[in-house]
């Protein structure tokens, strides 16, 4: 089975010291990272991992996870008297 490539116009501009290429809408979201890759006059962009998530955001994941199910509590140990603690 076959899959349809898209093909469509995009603008390369520069940013800075760099060269961008602007993607049409609905490509790929703001922020994404891209994976790119150069074969002669062939550059490829595969979607990459995801953005790494602040610290905000890993706190309202855990939030969201539930209640916190309170401190560690440990049993109580007994220990048997010695002759040396004695008075």
């Amino acid at each position: 089975m076959k899959s349809e490539v898209a093909t469509r116009p995009a603008r390369v501009f520069k940013n800075g010291n760099s060269v961008a290429v602007r993607l049409p809408k609905g490509w790929a979201k703001a922020g994404t990272l891209m994976q790119v890759s150069r074969n002669g006059h062939h550059i490829t962009l595969k979607a990459g991992k995801q953005k790494p998530k602040t610290l905000l955001e890993v706190l309202k994941q855990i939030w969201a996870a539930g209640p916190d199910p309170g401190p560690f509590v440990r049993e109580k140990v007994s220990f048997p008297e010695r002759d040396f603690m004695k008075d």
